[in-house]
């Protein structure tokens, strides 16, 4: 088996015996290993690489953002709704002008939702 195909079927695993919870806090960490590898690319000039895995946290984040229930009546989910979509725009200019500063705002915000949403964990609560 390579390397590559370990990964998918580890992948499939994971997600597959993910509760609700768990597959959000899945998408924060896709989100935040593809802007690292962003950053990289933005370090060494290449655009193309860039662009591939920028496209990969855009499209984890307005899936979370899509996810959100009742984003225009709860506040809560109102204002989650509108930092995604900062998120977002962030994240498409500083690709645009690779800019490195814009995407560590970026992944400081997702690791502060993501540890709030580990915080939150029904097995962190049912151990409290």
């Amino acid at each position: 088996m390579t390397l590559q195909a370990y990964k998918s079927v580890r992948k499939a695993t994971l997600v597959e015996g993910a509760s609700p919870h768990q597959l959000i806090a899945l998408l924060y960490d896709g989100a935040l290993s593809n802007i690292a590898i962003a950053r990289q690319h933005v370090a060494h000039g290449r655009r193309g690489d860039l662009h591939r895995h920028n496209d990969k946290a855009i499209a984890i984040i307005q899936e979370l953002q899509s996810s959100l229930k009742d984003y225009e009546t709860n506040e809560l989910a109102g204002n989650l709704f509108e930092l995604y979509r900062y998120i977002v725009a962030t994240l498409i200019t500083s690709e645009k002008n690779m800019d490195d500063e814009g995407f560590g705002v970026c992944a400081h915000l997702i690791d502060v939702l993501r540890d709030a949403w580990q915080a939150i964990a029904p097995e962190s609560l049912a151990a409290a």
